[in-house]
C-alpha cells in the first residue's frame, strides 16, 4: 500500500471518528480546535496556532485531524 494511499486511510479513520463523537466533543470541547491521532483526541485549544505549534512538535502534521467544534450550527452563505 502507498503511503499516500495509508495517509488518506488514516484520515478518513479520523474523520469518521470525529463525525460519530461530535456530540460528545461539544460537551467537552465547545469553541475549540480538536486535533484527532488514532481516533483519540489528543490536544484541544481556542487558538488554532498555540494548537498547531503544540501538535507539529509531537507529532507528524500529516497524521493528525483537526476540526473546530461548536454547538452553534453554520450557515454558509455563497
Amino acid at each position: 500500500m502507498s503511503k499516500l494511499t495509508t495517509l488518506f486511510e488514516e484520515h478518513d479513520k479520523n474523520w469518521s471518528w470525529f463525525e460519530k463523537h461530535y456530540d460528545e466533543l461539544v460537551e467537552k470541547f465547545d469553541g475549540e480546535f480538536v486535533a484527532v491521532y488514532e481516533q483519540k483526541v489528543v490536544d484541544h485549544d481556542k487558538e488554532l496556532n498555540a494548537l498547531m505549534k503544540r501538535i507539529k512538535s509531537k507529532y507528524s502534521a500529516d497524521r493528525i485531524f483537526v476540526d473546530f467544534v461548536s454547538s452553534e450550527k453554520l450557515t454558509l452563505i455563497l
